[in-house]
This record gives C-alpha cells, sequence and structure tokens, in this order.
C-alpha cells in the first residue's frame, strides 16, 4: 500500500514537474516573439557630438552613375527634384505637380501633367508609384482624397477613394496599397499607424499601430520605401522609433533608432511641434535598399543627423555633406548631395544648376552644365 502511494506520488510529482518545464519553456518562446532587445539598435545622438567618419562612398555602392538630365525646351525644363522612380530603362522625376520622363543617358522622352478640375485630373501631386506589371501610374492627390490612376501613355483608366486621412502610400504588386497617417486627430475618428487596402480601396488589416495616447507629430516627409519588388520599408513614428518591413502580407520589424532625447509626457500628449527643440525630435528623409537604411534626425533645426547603416554589420555612420571624392565613373563628384527619393536599390541625390554655378570647383566637376541645364541626377546602385 505504501509503495503504491509513493510510486503515484513520483509520477505527479514528474508530471508536475513536466507542466512546469513546458509552461517555462513557452513562456520563454512567448517572451523571445516580443523582446525588443532582439531589435538591432541605432544610436543617434542628438544632443551630444558624435565623431563618426563616413567611410568613402565608392566602397559602399556597386555603382555610381552621374545623369545629366537633358533641356529640349520649355515641355522638358525640370524646376526641382521632388522624387525619382524607375520602370526599366525609363527614369520618372516629378518636380511639383508634374512629371518628366527621361532614358537612362537622361534623353528627354515626355512630359506628364494632367493637373486641373476636368475629369481624369489631379488638382496636386502629393506622391506617385508606379506597378510596372501592369505598365500604370498611381498619382496621390490630397486635395481630392483619391488616387489616380493612368497608363503610362497618359491615359485616365480609373480613381480609387481613399477613404482615411493619408500621408503617403504605395502600391503592391497586386495592385493593392499601403496607407499611413502619424496624426491624431481630437475631432474626429481616423486610422493611424499602417493598414492595407485592395485595389479598390477598402479596408483588409492594420499592420502598425501607433500608441493611442502619443499624438506628437513627427515632419511629413515620405514614410514608405520600395527595397525591391514586392519589399516595402516603412519607418514608424517617435512612440517606438521602429522600421518595418512588409513582404507578402507580413511585417517584420528590422530595427529601432535610440536617442540622447527622451520625450517628455507632456510632449508625447501635445499635436504641437517646435515647442522645445531641445526635448523634442523627429525621424524623416526616410530611404531603405536591401543593404542599406538611411534617414535624418533632427531636434527641429537645434541639431541634424544623415544616419546612414549598412545593414550588413549594422554599422552606422553620421553623413556629412562634404566628404571624398567618390565618384568612380563620372565627373568627380567631391559633394554628397541631399539624398531625395529612393527606389527598388537606387538612392537619388542631384545637383542643380544653381548649386553648381555657386563654386568654381562646382563647375569643373559638372562640365556639360550650363546655366539653363535641367539637373543632374546622381544614382548611388546598391550592391
Amino acid at each position: 500500500m505504501k509503495k503504491g502511494l509513493l510510486s503515484n506520488i513520483r509520477k505527479v510529482m514528474r508530471l508536475c514537474s513536466l507542466l512546469l518545464l513546458v509552461s517555462f519553456l513557452a513562456g520563454c518562446k512567448g517572451k523571445r516573439k516580443v523582446c525588443n532587445d532582439c531589435i538591432h539598435e541605432i544610436d543617434v545622438p542628438l544632443l551630444h557630438d558624435d565623431i563618426t567618419e563616413f567611410p568613402r562612398t565608392s566602397r559602399l555602392f556597386a555603382s555610381i552613375d552621374t545623369v545629366y538630365l537633358e533641356n529640349a525646351g520649355p515641355e522638358s525644363y525640370v524646376q526641382a527634384v521632388d522624387e525619382v522612380k524607375f520602370i526599366g530603362d525609363t527614369i520618372i522625376v516629378r518636380s511639383s505637380s508634374t512629371l518628366f520622363f527621361f532614358d537612362r543617358q537622361g534623353r528627354f522622352i515626355k512630359r506628364f501633367h494632367r493637373q486641373g478640375n476636368g475629369f481624369g485630373n489631379y488638382r496636386v501631386i502629393e506622391r506617385f508609384d508606379i506597378l510596372p506589371d501592369r505598365n500604370e501610374l498611381f498619382i496621390m492627390d490630397g486635395h481630392s482624397n483619391k488616387i489616380f490612376v493612368y497608363g503610362m501613355d497618359g491615359r485616365f483608366h480609373r480613381h480609387v477613394n481613399v477613404d482615411d486621412f493619408v500621408t503617403d502610400f504605395v502600391v503592391l504588386p497586386d495592385g493593392g496599397f499601403l496607407f499611413t497617417n502619424p496624426i491624431k486627430y481630437t475631432d474626429r475618428n481616423c486610422r493611424r499607424g499602417m493598414w492595407q487596402t485592395d485595389a479598390n480601396g477598402r479596408f483588409v488589416k492594420q499592420l502598425v499601430d501607433y500608441d493611442p495616447e502619443f499624438a506628437h507629430v513627427s515632419i511629413n516627409n515620405p514614410y514608405f520605401c520600395h527595397i525591391r519588388p514586392g519589399v516595402i520599408g516603412f519607418m514608424g513614428i517617435e512612440d517606438n522609433d521602429r522600421f518595418y518591413t512588409f513582404n507578402g502580407d507580413s511585417v517584420a520589424v528590422t530595427c529601432r533608432m535610440t536617442t540622447d532625447i527622451v520625450i517628455p509626457d507632456e510632449l508625447k500628449r501635445s499635436d504641437k511641434v517646435f515647442v522645445n527643440p531641445l526635448k523634442e525630435y523627429t525621424k524623416c528623409g526616410y530611404m531603405e535598399t536591401d543593404r542599406f537604411l538611411y534617414f535624418v534626425a533632427t531636434n527641429y533645426g537645434a541639431n541634424l543627423v544623415m544616419a546612414f547603416t549598412d545593414k550588413k554589420d549594422w554599422t552606422t555612420y553620421r553623413m556629412y555633406v562634404y566628404t571624398e571624392d567618390f565618384n568612380t565613373n563620372a565627373a568627380e563628384v567631391e559633394q554628397f548631395p541631399y539624398l531625395v527619393s529612393c527606389y527598388n536599390g537606387t538612392f537619388v541625390g542631384f545637383f542643380d544648376a544653381g548649386m553648381v554655378f555657386q563654386e568654381e570647383r562646382f563647375r569643373k566637376m559638372f562640365p556639360r552644365m550650363t546655366e539653363d541645364s535641367n539637373p543632374a541626377l546622381i544614382l548611388y546602385n546598391d550592391k
């Protein structure tokens, strides 16, 4: 009797031990899924100086190309470079609410301008995207809260109503969309974070949430980036400072920025910005390729850091405007221009005539440029 009782007690103890072990392992597994310590952290001090030197750019990129955009007359004059995308061998440059098409040698192809109040016309171009497989062009018009869809031949195809307030978008390979809005409105109910819709703009699912108590708004800027076809990068705002990757129908956290500024709770709950530059900050200018992550962090003019991270080893550099000679196959550019765009593995900067003719050395770097020239694009191609 005693032996049987002891045997049963041992069995129960072994079972309890097994259950405790399973519970412990399950608990550990659950923690690993949400473990912030597992995220790569990019340290960007804004209040203290960082003497990190930027390396020779020619060692980072597979190639660097200079493309002189042809000015063939009034229809081809590009006043500014706001956004650049590529489809095949064609470069599409957005200048305000006009799109200009050039080939890879910079020769002018055509101009696209459908601004107006008539059928099939947009009011302004706030962002644009392309769907190469369908040869379609997508224009986000915040005035009408619509996305206008055109063929690459300029013909109007359709428009998509956007039900929420949107600050940036990308089109997905199936024709659906990713939208984002960082702003919290107190007088109306609008989506925040990042969400997915179908090709008709109908809500599918929420992908990234922001803290409902976090009202502090970052500078309005591009939050999305085409890393490669079908893979989208997304920059979160200051309540988590994370960078995300959307691939297929899932989202992963790539890394997180850390800094020496902690936004006070009273500012977190305020929708005002520029209150105290030493107590608030933002990220902007976000761009990303398979290997590199670039963004600008600033405490609203008190200090500004252009952060450039090599995702191969997570080394982060503070990028300065003036650098060594790095252009290996075009004009000898000594100044790293501010990057304005990134699409499927290529960062884009530019020099316009106003920049070039400010200094003699820049005129030597761009011998083909005249005072009437269009900007010259600098293409930094990812390895």
